[in-house]
């Protein structure tokens, strides 16, 4: 791999997670003040809300990581009349899809509330309003993700991001704007609605400049729906699927225990998850990247995926200490005693398994980026059953914890099970996953050690402690010898070796 090319990974990667870090910002600082504002039931729909139009992807069939996909392996060999015809091709079948979509919830909103949602009588109309709002902003959604894929096979991310930070802001910031005039989640979601739409068009905006072919070549590549769909379909599962086993945990607890309920596990989940932005970051470079060297140089497909792993758990790794560690006291600072005795746990077992999850982002990109769509779906399809009864066992057992500890075994399970999976696609994976374990292993250990500190003096004295073990294995098991130079004319900058006189 040259040197331009780590570079350009390192920039479009920290350009990424700019994207995904400030309106996760903006949302640290507003959640308290929502929750203050519409009252722990409100923001409980709100969360809920906001579960859906993360969930709305599901509904491109699969199309725009497919445009993705193939667009990346074509830029370089293909014309641009082909290029664009395929990019319009996927966006129509996204369109249809979306549409269709929209019906679907729209019909089944009124059910889904009444009979499966845990609530009021007086907040029902008000949520059945607010879904249907969003069952209208499907299109959008989804016309907006194929623009994303087009311009992240160009590898434009830095315009990905201009557009998603300020949608992503508006996300925290529409309910408080809302807030003063009314507490009705229908006004939220009408917002909401409204701010889809918008980014919609800019996004249209933005990929006929950053690929002018696009308003010139306008047209329907019939030979192309077959090949789209293909990859798309099997995509289509990990989109129903995966989402759904990101999310149903809080739909669960709604429907068996409480709206409170689901506001004491969504708020932690909501704070840790977002730890993912990071893996997302690296996985949205790495699968153009990995598509693209699939044919041409697959050696440099491994080296990538080593290079991303590393840096996924060697980030995510002290983050997820101090989350573990000082749970208890950062929910208390944040939302007060009730939430600390209600979420501390809950916390700390997600938090383990967002470790898990970033790290199988690796397998689960290189797997996905070489085409097999197909192995990602079966695997989740494998999965799902076992995590809903694993899930529902361990609610009636331990209540909202037993749920986090059942999303961290599903986190846990599906990362192994990725990994093996790449190793049988590409024996070279095996060789970087070795030199990868050690980063693996050695930061569970830490995590599980430190869950079990009670007072605060310990606590510090551990957190030390277990950051220089993080460097310490870091540095002598995953670095390789090549990068070790570097390293250390790094180190030698920061401290210096002799002292200044």
């Amino acid at each position: 791999m040259s040197f331009l090319s780590r570079k350009a990974l390192a920039k479009n990667s920290l350009i990424n997670l700019a994207g995904f870090v400030l309106p996760l910002a903006v949302g640290l600082i507003t959640i308290p003040l929502i929750v203050s504002g519409f009252g722990v039931e409100r923001f409980g729909i709100l969360t809920l809300a906001w579960a859906v139009i993360g969930y709305f992807s599901l509904f491109d069939m699969g199309i725009g990581r497919a445009i993705t996909q193939s667009m990346a392996e074509r830029l370089g060999s293909a014309s641009a009349h082909d290029v664009s015809r395929l990019a319009w091709t996927g966006l129509l079948m996204m369109l249809v899809f979306a549409l269709i979509g929209a019906l679907v919830v729209a019909t089944l909103t009124p059910w889904f509330v009444s009979s499966v949602l845990n609530m009021t009588e007086a907040l029902r109309e008000e949520t059945i309003n607010a879904f249907m709002l969003l069952a209208a902003a499907i299109p959008a959604v989804v016309l907006s993700a194929g623009a994303a894929g087009i311009l992240a096979a160009l590898q434009r991310f830095d315009l990905i991001n201009a557009l998603r930070i300020p949608m992503g802001m508006m996300i925290f910031l529409v309910p408080l704007i809302i807030l003063p005039y009314s507490k009705s989640m229908a006004y939220v979601c009408a917002g909401l609605l409204g701010i889809r739409v918008l980014f919609l068009v800019l996004h249209a905006a933005v990929c006929f400049y950053a690929f002018p072919p696009l308003r010139v070549h306008i047209g329907i590549a019939r030979f192309e729906v077959g090949r789209l769909l293909s990859f798309g379909g099997w995509m289509t599962v990990t989109n129903i699927v995966g989402p759904l086993m990101m999310y149903m945990d809080r739909f669960v607890i709604g429907a068996v225990l409480a709206m409170s309920a689901v506001a004491y596990y969504v708020t932690p989940y909501e704070m840790v998850t977002r730890l993912l932005i990071i893996p997302a970051a690296l996985a949205a470079v790495l699968f153009p990247a990995f598509a693209a060297a699939k044919s041409s140089e697959p050696s440099h497909a491994t080296t990538l995926y080593s290079m991303g792993e590393r840096a996924i758990l060697g980030i995510l790794a002290p983050m997820v200490l101090v989350l573990v560690v000082f749970a208890e006291e950062g929910l208390r600072l944040w939302l007060g005693e009730d939430f600390a005795q209600n979420s501390t746990a809950v916390l700390q077992w997600l938090a383990i398994g967002v470790f898990l999850n970033g790290y199988a982002q690796g397998p689960f990109t290189f797997i996905q980026g070489i085409g097999r769509a197909d192995i990602t779906a079966k695997l989740h399809l494998l999965e799902l059953p076992i995590y809903i009864a694993l899930m529902f066992s361990l609610l009636n057992a331990y209540g909202i914890v037993g749920v986090a500890i059942a999303w961290l075994l599903r986190a846990a399970v599906d990362a192994a099970l990725l990994t093996l999976l790449a190793h049988w696609l590409t024996k070279d994976i095996a060789a970087a996953s070795r030199q990868i374990f050690p980063m693996l292993v050695a930061p569970l250990a830490l995590f599980v050690t430190g869950m079990m500190l009670d007072e605060m003096a310990s606590k510090l004295f551990f957190t030390g402690l277990a950051f220089l073990a993080l460097i310490v294995v870091g540095y002598y098991f995953a670095v390789l010898p090549e990068e070790k130079p570097a390293i250390r004319r790094i180190m030698r900058r920061v401290i210096p070796l002799k002292p200044h006189i």
